[in-house]
Formats: structure tokens, C-alpha cells, sequence
């Protein structure tokens, strides 16, 4: 018989989502969406219990729809008699006497809400005892690492946190945040580390190839820091295994997707668009950055709005250089004030030495060719 867990992490529900415009009431859905469906997969594969690895709110005082909107989720785990095990993050902490933890009575089994590893809960999954261990998020913390100790009782031993790996930081690290280094990760007599707060997945392996620990990162991307699917983690023991094997369960509503097109010799605004849409799939939100020659200069801010009606939400970031178009040619050859503008422009261009010169020096060109071409 095997075990089964669900490690979910980073939800962020009531996230603003301000950074996708007049698309974040939308996102904020996508959002919501991918927590159902980490419930879905949870009830779908018959786990034995749901880990939630820190912030599942935003912050630490949700507003009333969000906070009915967990509660309905989790219920729905507990009316299918799966246990859910969790630790506050750094954005829903336990520090603020109004945190939603200590003012709602959400259906979660076991809050770990202290500042240490004291004191498992235990799990039965068909007959095999999983012991989970968990510390609460809290910068006022007096006992960290150390004072997570596997208990002498048989079974599987699985240690939740919201935590940050010194190795590879996402951003800077505070003392809140509990950090470790992967070399720590053996010495922890864990048999699984469920981790939270970095939001792109990862996974550690012993030398030997065994699962110690991962994060699973958000269940939507907040931002083009987060691209790619988004996953719940089934992690599961069969029997005789030496360690757990994990499997990503996709529960993203719509990816977060970075692409370059090259739009050399397009002569307007119009064909670029032409050329995004030939390119880019609408199922995925996309940051795309222009490269190449165009005829004219480009405004990415207008291509991105004639584009939202087939994709809902694009950033468009303009890398372009229009020094050997056409026009700018046609200019320098003006024996004018304006072609002397623009040999002079050019003249610089050419002479730059590095990549910020000559991004100065391209986005002059665009702005004369704007006002004076």
C-alpha cells in the first residue's frame, strides 16, 4: 500500500495582482481556480493528507470573500476525510493578533503555529504512521532547525516549513524566513522536507538519487519571474521504497510565457501584431520582447492594447533598432537641420562602446523619428 501526501505551497489567495492592469480581476480568478483544482487533485488521487507549506493568503488579514473561499475549498477536503496540515507564511503571518489564523476557524486539522518543531501530528495512511513536524513563520522564532528531532516512533517522518535555501535565494533572506543550505538537508532524519516560500519549483536529491525535500512553487504565476506550469506535488512512498517519488500535478489556470520575436523589416504597428499572433499561442499570457530592424519605430505600449482583445493580457517590450532603416537613410541624407540631427545620432550609435550607449542612442533615433521624421 502506498502513502500519499499533496505539498502545496504559495497560494497567495487575495493576492491585488495590480501588475496585470485592467486584467487583474481576472487574474486574480486564474488564481483562484488553481487552488480548486490543487483540491481537485487532492480528492482525485485520494491522498491521505494535503501539506500546505506557507501563504495561503496574501496577507495576514484576507478579505471575507477570500477567506469563505478557503473555507469552502478545505471543507470540501474534510468532508472527503482528508487531514490538512499547515504553517503560516511570512505574508499571512501569525505576528498580527488580527491574522486570519487566530480570528477564523478555517477547516485545517493542525496549524503549526509554534516557533519550534514541538510536538508532531500523526497520520494514518492505511495502516502506515506519517509523523508531521511544523514551525510557524515568526521572526520573534527561538528555536530554528535545530530543534526539529525525529521522533523514535515507526513510520514516515515529514517536516513542513516555509523556509529559504541560502544557495540559490530567490530574494534576500531575513532571519524570519528560516533559512538553510542544501547541505543541511540529510542531517534532518526526515524522510520528506515540504517547503514553502520560493516560488519556482525545485526538487533535492541525496548523492544516491533520493527525494529529500522540494518546493512546488506557486499554483499561478504572479509575474514573469514565475513562468511555465505550476504545480500541486503528489508525493508518494510505495512499498520497499528507499525514498518518495513526486509527481507535478499541473493546476495552473494560464501560464506566464517569456518570448523574443525578431521583427525586422516590418513596415507598421499593424504587421507586428500580425506577426505576434502568428507566433505566440493565446492560451498562455505572454512577455514578449522585439528584437531586430523594423522600418519604423515602434510604441509597445499601443501593440500590447490592440493585442488584449485575443490574448486578455500582454507585456510587449521594444529592443529594436532603427538605424539602418530606410527612413533614418533617407533623413541623413537631408542636408538639413534635422538630417544633421540625425548623422549625428547615428555617428554615436556606431561609436558606442557598450550595450547602455547604444540603448540611449537607439531610443534617441526612435524619439527624433517620432517628433521629426
Amino acid at each position: 500500500m502506498s502513502v500519499r501526501l499533496l505539498h502545496v505551497a504559495d497560494v497567495h489567495l487575495g493576492a491585488p495582482l495590480g501588475n496585470f492592469g485592467g486584467y487583474a480581476a481576472r487574474r486574480r480568478e486564474d488564481l483562484e481556480g488553481a487552488f480548486r483544482r490543487a483540491v481537485d487533485a487532492a480528492l482525485d488521487e485520494r491522498v491521505h493528507a494535503v501539506l500546505l507549506a506557507g501563504d495561503l493568503f496574501d496577507t495576514h488579514r484576507p478579505e471575507p470573500r477570500v477567506v469563505e473561499l478557503a473555507r469552502r475549498e478545505l471543507a470540501r477536503l474534510r468532508e472527503a476525510g482528508i487531514p490538512v496540515l499547515a504553517v503560516p507564511g511570512t505574508h499571512d503571518s501569525l505576528l498580527l493578533p488580527d491574522c486570519v489564523y487566530r480570528l477564523e476557524g478555517l477547516p485545517i486539522d493542525r496549524l503549526f503555529d509554534g516557533p519550534s518543531f514541538d510536538g508532531p501530528e500523526r497520520v494514518d495512511a492505511e495502516g502506515t504512521p506519517v509523523w508531521v513536524y511544523g514551525i510557524a513563520a515568526d521572526p520573534r522564532r527561538q528555536g530554528g532547525w535545530e530543534s526539529l528531532a525525529r521522533a523514535s516512533e515507526a513510520g514516515l517522518h515529514v517536516a513542513l516549513a516555509h523556509a529559504a535555501c541560502r544557495d540559490r535565494p530567490d530574494w534576500t533572506i531575513a532571519p524570519e524566513d528560516l533559512p538553510f543550505d542544501t547541505a543541511d538537508l540529510p542531517g534532518l532524519g526526515m524522510d520528506y522536507v515540504a517547503l514553502g516560500h520560493y516560488h519556482n519549483g525545485r526538487v533535492f536529491e541525496a548523492p544516491d538519487g533520493r527525494v529529500l525535500a522540494a518546493y512546488p512553487g506557486s499554483v499561478e504565476g504572479r509575474d514573469w519571474t514565475e513562468t511555465g506550469p505550476r504545480w500541486a506535488l503528489l508525493v508518494e512512498w510505495a512499498d520497499g521504497a528507499r525514498g518518495p517519488t513526486l509527481r507535478p500535478i499541473p493546476v495552473h489556470s494560464r501560464m506566464l510565457e517569456s518570448g523574443e520575436l525578431d521583427v525586422s523589416g516590418a513596415a507598421s504597428e499593424d504587421e507586428v501584431g500580425e506577426r505576434i499572433r502568428a507566433r505566440f499561442p493565446r492560451e498562455s499570457l505572454w512577455r514578449i520582447v522585439l528584437l531586430g530592424e523594423p522600418e519604423a519605430p515602434l510604441r509597445p505600449d499601443s501593440i500590447a492594447a490592440d493585442l488584449e482583445a485575443h490574448y486578455g493580457y500582454l507585456q510587449v517590450i521594444d529592443e529594436t533598432t532603427v538605424v539602418t532603416s530606410r527612413r533614418v537613410a533617407e533623413l541623413c541624407e537631408e542636408r538639413t537641420v534635422r538630417g544633421e540631427f540625425f548623422r549625428r545620432l547615428v555617428a554615436e550609435r556606431d561609436q558606442a562602446t557598450d550595450d547602455r550607449d547604444r540603448r540611449v542612442a537607439d531610443r534617441a533615433l526612435k524619439l527624433g523619428m517620432r517628433v521629426l521624421g
